[in-house]
């Protein structure tokens, strides 16, 4: 995916972890949208543990919560993932869009330190 392209459909969301991302993505932060799609269910199952663990151990994930309230809503709708990646401060950003990658759903960031 264009690099410009995500960073419109970051920009038409409101919420820290959109504003963050697209901040790490225009300072020049390597991303990948892959083309492959998993079910919004599945894959709010599998942030909702995240979260869980990511707080016992003290490192909520920014936008965590709002991600996993929006996937869920998605129900079983075929959902791309992509990830973008800082070192300073490492911060690793998931990022999930609709199949045909023509909106960005959710977005999470979780500090690496």
């Amino acid at each position: 995916m264009d690099r410009e392209a995500l960073l419109r459909l970051l920009s038409e969301e409101p919420g820290a972890a959109f504003e963050a991302c697209g901040a790490a993505i225009r300072a020049g932060a390597e991303y990948v949208v892959w083309d492959h799609t998993v079910p919004a269910d599945a894959l709010a199952r599998s942030y909702a543990r995240r979260a869980q663990h990511m707080a016992k151990i003290g490192n909520p994930m920014l936008g965590g919560a709002e991600a996993i309230e929006q996937l869920q809503a998605s129900g079983d709708r075929p959902l791309r993932t992509g990830e973008a990646k800082v070192e300073d401060p490492p911060t690793h950003f998931q990022i999930f869009l609709t199949a045909d990658a023509s909106r960005v759903v959710a977005c999470i960031g979780i500090d690496q330190r």
